[in-house]
């Protein structure tokens, strides 16, 4: 009896100890009266914190009494402190304002089609969209392509746009162009990008109709623009099944000058460990990178940075095809130094300098496959904004660039016979070209002083040394507000690029060959709900000409053509009641006639349908959750209905159907992200759980074939089945 009394008394005096504890809740917002997610609240002194919900409120019990100074601390944001006077059981409200920093931009802005690089004139994607998508390994192009216009051609971080190829999708850091903007490049395609998501200040995506600032591409084009100067010191320290990582930001002189650094590893073996399939490796995909920056203001308005990054990565894996079962091997080594200058002229000039070098290094091994390449490119770019009025700019800006690419080893006689002993090629082939260009853009915000309709006109020329090729290209774009919520906007353009740098080789290339070009036309119409939505329909037709053929004389020509049309769809929205995300849905028909095509054919970009589901839900202010649903119409492919027997060579030939009269099955994947917030003092934690392809739906590569091609059975995709990761992240 004496014991049970004990008990009963010991559990009143928790409840009344419980109830002696202080309820803080309030609501965080910028100074727009907008709330403010994922702040750090806590107490001064102590390890009583929380963090605040998507809708900025929050709430924390304490234990503390009397005076008191509450703390909210987030990114790109001052730090808010607040007085309060804590008393027993006595509940307190509070409302935090924080205040943006002067240095750090607004958040990244994504534009279904160039439109324009703010949330005016386009759909906004944030960074923490990206950093929160599921199934996007917080990387910049696996996040991308969950919008519309970007197909589901694999699993690879690289940009399908709008029935393109990879390579007709010029991708920008810091005004450095880069054409190698990944890891773990293998014959299906790059994992990942280099870029890393810290670093990442401003980033505009145009998947068609971009501005003339932007040459050389045919389809689409990726700036991105990285942090400059730290405010605040921050670590963040990532462990995660795959990946470790480290990032420092370090303020040498206050609001003067710092430094950023990034350094990770990601290494699979525990990731193949848990989720099998580590059998099929010799090397399991292992790749690093280090990226630093320094940037300093040396006036009121002057600013210089220097941006490097150094990437490398390697992997050995199996590889079994109708000829030969062997190890591919594979490794990759990538560097970027960017110098970049910009201050204002005047009070209505800004310029702004880029210099830069980039150099990209591979080497595959396969059999009879023993070939290295290397990539250089040296480049230098000068933009400059000119205020002419409040309601109007002109754009104009110079570049240089100077890319060099060698091949050199050995590769198969014939596609089909990659065995040692197969017939080969040696490749010693170096190929390279200087490209000058220029362009001017007016941009007008009240066109004939109409205030509802604004446009733009530019044109570009660009002047191919070594192959004495010039081309000029004229871009038009208009919108007109219709009303407070919706507006229509239509564009047009002629893009030039050249083709892979391959086809000028002068041994078994052409060094006549002309540059490919594009026509675009697009019209769209974006109606937004101030606050919680936004939808936007765009229709598009993309008409290729000067595609490079295979010939008999000449080994290439330019007869090819091609075409590309379709409807891209996204809406986007985020909910009181803590949804937030967006659906996105694309239908194309991409025809072309280039290269090996014996006739007008689906090009093997031509997904029909594209349909991705983002969703996102705050069960509380610390249980995060969200879902990637993805749907693909299978991409077409060339069907092999038998072999012929070599006997000179000993081999089967494949007896091929059509180009590309085939369809692989439909791509399906549901990713699942669990996160959880919290903190310990000052120090953030972020602990997560992802499911990828968490249904374990199959999705395929492509086939494999018996050595007589009688029989064929699926190579599966990288996620072809179920996969788990977790990790956690410590910022303070």
């Amino acid at each position: 009896m004496k014991f049970t009394l004990l008990l009963v008394l010991a559990a009143i005096t928790g409840i009344l100890h419980a109830q002696t504890k202080t309820v803080i809740s309030g609501k965080v917002t910028d100074t727009n009266k907008q709330p403010l997610g994922l702040v750090t609240i806590f107490i001064e002194g102590t390890s009583e914190g929380t963090i605040s919900g998507e809708n900025g409120e929050f709430t924390l019990q304490s234990k503390q009494k009397g005076k008191v100074k509450i703390i909210a601390t987030l990114v790109g944001y001052n730090k808010q402190v607040t007085e309060l006077h804590l008393q027993d059981a006595v509940p307190v409200k509070c409302t935090m304002e924080l205040e943006e920093k002067v240095t750090v931009l607004k958040e990244a802005v994504v534009t279904a089609s160039s439109f324009g690089s703010i949330s005016e004139k386009g759909v906004v994607m944030k960074k923490i969209d990206i950093l929160m998508t599921p199934g996007g390994a917080a990387d910049i192009f696996q996040s991308i392509k969950t919008l519309p216009g970007l197909t589901q051609v694999s699993e690879s971080a690289e940009l399908y746009v709008r029935g393109g190829d990879p390579m007709e999708t010029l991708t920008i850091i810091d005004g450095a162009p880069v054409y190698h903007p990944f890891t773990m490049e293998s014959t299906y395609g790059a994992l990942f990008s280099n870029v890393r998501t810290n670093f990442i200040k401003n980033l505009y995506f145009s998947s068609g109709g971009f501005s003339a600032k932007y040459g050389n591409a045919l389809s689409g084009v990726l700036a991105i623009e990285t942090e400059g100067i730290p405010t605040a010191g921050a670590v963040n320290v990532g462990v995660s099944l795959a990946n470790t990582a480290l990032s420092l930001d370090v303020p040498v002189i206050k609001k003067t000058a710092g430094l950023r650094l990034s350094f990770d590893r990601s290494m699979t073996r525990p990731l193949f460990w848990l989720n099998g399939g580590a059998d099929r490796f010799t090397v399991t995909p292992v790749s690093q990178n280090m990226t630093g920056s320094f940037a300093a203001n040396y006036s009121g308005t002057g600013k210089v940075k220097l941006l490097s990054v150094f990437a490398d990565d390697e992997q050995g894996v199996e590889v079994e095809r109708p000829e030969y079962t062997g190890i591919f091997n594979g490794n990759s080594i990538s560097s970027l130094y960017c110098f970049q200058w910009s201050d204002m002229l005047g009070k209505q000039v800004n310029t702004k300098v880029s210099i830069s070098q980039n150099t990209y290094t591979n080497h595959w091994l396969l059999g009879n496959l023993d070939l290295a390449k290397e990539d250089k490119v040296l480049a230098i770019r000068k933009d400059m904004g000119i205020t002419l009025s409040h309601f109007a700019i002109l754009n104009a800006g110079l570049e240089a660039e100077e890319r060099t690419i060698q091949y050199t080893g050995t590769v198969p006689a014939e596609d089909y016979d990659i065995r040692p002993e197969g017939t080969k090629k040696v490749i010693d082939a170096r190929t390279g070209f200087k490209r000058f260009a220029a362009y001017a853009e007016y941009e007008n915000a009240r066109v004939a002083n109409f205030k509802s309709l604004s446009g733009s006109i530019g044109i570009r020329g660009d002047y191919i040394q070594e192959l004495d090729l010039f081309w000029m290209n004229p871009r038009f774009n208009a919108g007109y507000i219709i009303s407070e919520h919706q507006k229509a906007m239509a564009s047009f353009g002629v893009f030039t690029q050249l083709p892979d740098m391959r086809l000028y080789n002068p041994v078994d290339g052409n060094t006549a060959l002309r540059a490919m070009k594009a026509y675009h036309y697009i019209a769209a119409y974006q109606y937004d709900v101030e606050g919680w939505m936004q939808c936007r329909i765009e229709g598009y037709y993309k008409k290729y000409l000067n595609l490079p053929r295979e010939d008999d004389v000449q080994r290439y020509n330019n007869n090819g053509y091609g075409y590309a049309k379709g409807v891209d769809i996204i809406l986007k929205a985020n909910t009181a009641d803590g949804f937030e995300g967006w659906l996105s849905y694309g239908f194309i028909r991409s025809r072309r006639f280039w290269m090996d095509y014996e006739k007008e054919s689906s090009a093997t970009t031509d997904i029909t349908h594209n349909v991705s589901c983002v969703l996102k839900y705050a069960i509380t202010s610390q249980w995060h959750t969200g879902l990637n649903i993805k749907f693909a119409t299978g991409r077409p492919y060339t069907p092999i209905t038998g072999g012929a027997y070599n006997t000179q060579q000993h081999i089967w030939e494949p007896v091929e159907s059509p180009v590309n009269s085939g369809r692989f099955p439909g791509y399906r994947r549901v990713d699942l992200r669990l996160t959880h917030f919290n903190s310990i003092g000052s120090t953030r934690v972020v602990v997560f759980f992802e499911g990828l392809n968490i249904l374990n739906l199959e999705n395929i590569f492509g086939y494999s074939y018996a050595p007589d091609y009688s029989a064929k059975k699926t190579i599966k995709s990288y996620f072809g089945k179920r996969t788990v990761v977790f990790g956690c992240n410590l910022m303070w």
